[in-house]
């Protein structure tokens, strides 16, 4: 009984996740015939086929990421940073 409010507090926070990561964490861009799905968390660019997503290669342990701008990707309405 005296947990209930903790309890509560664990829900909400688990279905504020699972609706983020659901609605959320990809931003879709359509760049010509092609579609890109960005990911807003690590900013990890593929490009969406039907039935599968061809991403970027996960960078070595310990090196620098290299930026992953594409000038090609240009979202067609302006989008706040964050």
């Amino acid at each position: 009984m005296r947990y209930r409010a903790a309890w509560y507090a664990l829900v909400a926070i688990a279905i504020v996740l699972i609706l983020f990561e659901l609605f959320f964490r990809y931003r879709y861009v359509r760049a010509g015939d092609q579609v890109w799905r960005i990911d807003r968390v690590t900013e990890q660019a593929c490009l969406v086929r039907i039935g599968s997503a061809i991403c970027s290669s996960a960078t070595a342990a310990g090196a620098t990421p290299r930026p992953r701008i594409n000038p090609y990707l240009v979202p067609p309405t302006a989008e706040p940073n964050p």
